[in-house]
């Protein structure tokens, strides 16, 4: 079970990330001749910088979770928190 940190009332859990989860996101992205590759540990954070991306107009996909490759309107499987997608 995790552990819950107390910030003002509102109960928080410790370690965000679901069990299984806890490796490196990779963020592939492409655009004309130009391709960007960067790292994120955090799936939120690798999602939230792949939608800047895409709406930039660069072909972008995630790959985590095993190899696994999500493409853009796959993001919200890879988000901890309903609030960002």
């Amino acid at each position: 079970m995790a552990t819950m940190i107390s910030n003002g009332g509102l109960e928080l859990p410790a370690d965000p990330v679901p069990p299984g989860r806890g490796e490196i996101f990779t963020i592939h992205a492409t655009r004309d001749d130009q391709s960007l590759v960067t790292h994120r540990i955090i799936p939120d954070v690798a999602v939230a910088q792949a939608r800047v991306l895409n709406d930039a107009g660069w072909r972008v996909r995630i790959s985590g979770l095993g190899g696994r490759q999500f493409a853009p309107s796959e993001f919200h499987q890879l988000l901890t928190y309903d609030r960002i997608g």
